[in-house]
């Protein structure tokens, strides 16, 4: 009898320690993946950090207004573009000639070899569909009394977005945006 309760003894004890080395395992586990997420941020932001650094380094600073900041869209982002109806063809407001076709994807003609286009050579959109209605367009627009129609537009790559600074420095995006290139979406 006495061989039993020693035997039980020592399987409650081998019990309780399989427990604890499980719990221990589990906590060490948490500890190194909340080490690796933290590692993982840390170098995502060194990255990034090269990354603005060169794009930084290859940007056009001289030529862009100063409420104008150069950036980079990686993935394809919906902006809005009011064009002009002229015939059966949606074209610029502005210009009255540069086309836009569902579907199509449309570059700037000119760029530097780092591929940065200068702001004229830009298609304007706005992040919403209200900023888009409510820009206002230069007096000398060529399509300036036609009808218009509100565009769908996804841009990426190269861009300029306009700020409105404040005093004391700082400065909020204001929504518009020129794009380098653009994929007119409806």
């Amino acid at each position: 009898r006495e061989r039993r309760e020693t035997e039980y003894y020592r399987l409650s004890r081998l019990r309780a320690e399989r427990k604890l080395a499980a719990i221990e395992r589990r906590r060490s586990i948490r500890e190194a993946k909340k080490s690796i997420r933290v590692m993982k941020d840390e170098v995502a932001k060194q990255i990034a950090q090269i990354v603005e650094d060169r794009a930084f380094a290859t940007r056009p600073t001289y030529q862009i207004p100063p409420n104008w900041k150069a950036t980079h869209i990686e993935r394809p982002q919906a902006f809005y573009k009011v064009v002009a109806c002229k015939d059966d063809r949606f074209v610029s407001v502005y210009d009255g000639e540069t086309e836009f076709a569902l579907g199509k994807t449309y570059k700037t003609q000119r760029g530097t070899p780092s591929g940065w286009a200068p702001m004229a050579e830009c298609f304007f959109a706005w992040n919403s569909p209200l900023g888009a209605l409510n820009a206002a367009f230069p007096e000398g627009s060529k399509a300036g009394k036609l009808p218009r129609v509100l565009l769908k537009v996804e841009g990426r790559g190269n861009s300029y977005e306009e700020h409105e600074v404040f005093p004391g420095g700082h400065s909020r995006w204001t929504g518009s945006v020129a794009l380098s290139s653009v994929r007119v979406c409806r």
